[in-house]
């Protein structure tokens, strides 16, 4: 299982990059993650609470309509499943990728929520040629604090590089371009590997009931120092954007808040 995570500050064009993938059942642009069901595909975790900071080996399966567990998943960015794990007041962020045993189940070895709170796990999978995002609660018992967060937040730093988001403002509805710029010293970095197979991931997450967008990243050269997406954002609202690129080979997870207009 591999294991792209972060805890603190530091996740067919049609003229322009491919839309917005919510994986819903109503299709690529209506937002995924808000059920434990959809597409006639069901989410059963093996568990639901966890110690904070206590890593514990953690299964889920996939089941289809007919009850029978799901074993048949296609790969989508490099991989058969992507488990994304978000902290509801959406500071905390996981992206790991579990590895499918023989009965179906889907393993994370070491799963740790670091801090006691409410976690939404999202599952990425593709079925039938059909894209979907469960969604599931876990807990992580105690008191915790809730994090303030800014209304808007285009600037971050992670491993000693400066990221900023470059947009003109986004609306509801419409097409949006998000261009990160990646600078380390205060120059472009000379080269962007790849990262799932592409220069950059990009999740985004909208404030109240954290529904999921899974954005993807346009066509852009390695030695930019910069990474595009094309984002629909179905509503008005505030969502936190969650970027992962990989500048000179390190794996950096960002986050940033934008505010979307009517």
């Amino acid at each position: 299982m591999a294991d792209h995570s972060s805890h603190d500050d530091h996740g067919g064009h049609d003229d322009g990059p491919e839309p917005t993938r919510g994986y819903a059942p109503g299709g690529h642009g209506t937002p995924g993650g808000l059920a434990l069901a959809a597409n006639g595909l069901r989410l059963e975790p093996a568990a639901t609470r966890f110690d904070p900071g206590e890593s514990a080996d953690w299964t889920y399966r996939i089941v289809g309509e007919d009850g029978r567990v799901v074993t048949d998943f296609e790969a989508a960015h490099g991989q058969r499943s992507h488990l994304i794990l978000v902290r509801r007041d959406l500071t905390r962020f996981q992206h790991l990728h579990p590895d499918m045993e023989s009965d179906g189940a889907w393993r994370v070895e070491g799963l740790s929520l670091p801090d006691p709170g409410v976690y939404r796990a999202f599952v990425d999978i593709v079925v039938d040629g059909q894209p979907t995002t469960l969604g599931f609660d876990l807990f992580a018992s105690g008191p915790g604090e809730i994090e303030a967060r800014p209304d808007s937040s285009h600037r971050a730093t992670a491993d000693g590089y400066d990221i900023e988001l470059r947009t003109d403002g986004v609306a509801a509805r419409e097409r949006s371009r998000l261009t990160f710029e990646i600078r380390r010293d205060g120059e472009p970095v000379p080269e962007l590997g790849a990262y799932l197979g592409a220069l950059g991931h990009l999740v985004a997450l909208r404030e109240g009931d954290l529904a999921y967008l899974h954005v993807h990243p346009a066509e852009t050269a390695s030695d930019s120092g910069r990474v595009e997406f094309g984002a629909r954002f179905p509503t008005p609202g505030r969502y936190r954007l969650f970027l992962q690129a990989r500048p000179a080979g390190v794996l950096i997870t960002t986050r940033f808040d934008v505010r979307v207009d009517a």
